[in-house]
């Protein structure tokens, strides 16, 4: 099929419905499958700061047959989602739209363009190498079976205002964060999800209670009250405040942080992975 019958618009000039639609069909079939409703797709990209004039739709015929996301912050540019349907792989569709966005990134002056692939999606991760990203860390996750046995505690959670945990994480979370894990990201939360605070001592931030599985998005222990267990009474809490739960901590936390702590909990490591990549803009 040739490239040449397909024109692109930016994600503004769509609805929400419709750039979630856009987003469901160009993941279609992939390793992590994408069913995005227009709700969820505003919640998600508001909080990654998603560019809708950055973004673009590929059409043809009318039909969406790729997508482009572009979350922006100061001169960095990030990939938040580059997908494209499933008849057109393998035919340099998606190298055209990432020289989209390094020449767009180029001509704002950006300075950097991120994203992340995961680790074992090598044509993508192959693309990526032959423009120029090269990785800087892997990223994992975890996973707790909903039919593990709930601990047994007595520590009880104290529901917090997820605001206020983005400001406890701007000022005890570690430097350098993902994306998906830095404050600025965290601070777009709101209802349905949850944080919660074990004596002031301890912090986590989930999604919507109702969602299946359950997302533990993000744990902060200030600096003075570490290694000292209050991040293990924490999680044991969550786990057992919502029994019979499965718990994911989706792939996002850098290999090398907090080494052990979940397998000492008895959560597994998820089987993929992502590397985080990085250009520099010239």
């Amino acid at each position: 099929m040739s490239l040449e019958d397909i024109s692109s618009r930016p994600v503004a000039e769509h609805t929400s419905a419709e750039a979630a639609a856009a987003l469901t069909r160009a993941f279609e079939g992939y390793l992590v499958p994408i069913k995005m409703s227009p709700q969820v797709f505003e919640r998600r990209f508001r909080g990654e700061d998603l560019d809708p004039f950055a973004s673009r739709v590929y059409s043809r015929d009318g039909l969406p047959v790729g997508v482009l996301l572009v979350a922006r912050r100061g001169w960095t540019s990030r990939i938040a989602a580059m997908g494209i349907a499933p008849e057109l792989r393998g035919q340099g569709m998606g190298r055209r739209i990432m020289r989209d966005a390094i020449d767009d990134a180029r001509s704002r002056g950006d300075r950097a363009v991120l994203l992340e692939v995961i680790e074992q999606n090598t044509p993508a991760l192959r693309l990526y190498e032959s423009l120029g990203f090269r990785t800087q860390r892997r990223l994992v996750g975890y996973r707790r079976d909903a039919g593990a046995a709930a601990p047994e505690t007595a520590d009880i959670l104290t529901d917090l205002d997820p605001l206020d945990f983005a400001r406890l994480a701007v000022r005890e979370g570690e430097p350098d964060l993902p994306w998906m894990l830095a404050p600025e990201t965290l601070s777009a939360t709101t209802s349905p999800a949850r944080a919660y605070h074990l004596e002031h001592r301890a912090y986590a931030l989930i999604g919507d209670p109702a969602a299946e599985p359950l997302a533990l998005t993000a744990l902060v222990v200030p600096q003075e009250h570490r290694r000292q267990g209050w991040g293990t009474r924490l999680v044991r809490a969550l786990t057992a405040a919502f029994p019979d739960r499965m718990w994911s901590f989706t792939v996002v936390i850098p290999e090398d942080m907090a080494t052990g702590f979940f397998e000492k909990l008895g959560w597994e490591r998820h089987k993929l992975s992502q590397f985080e990549m990085r250009l520099e803009i010239e």
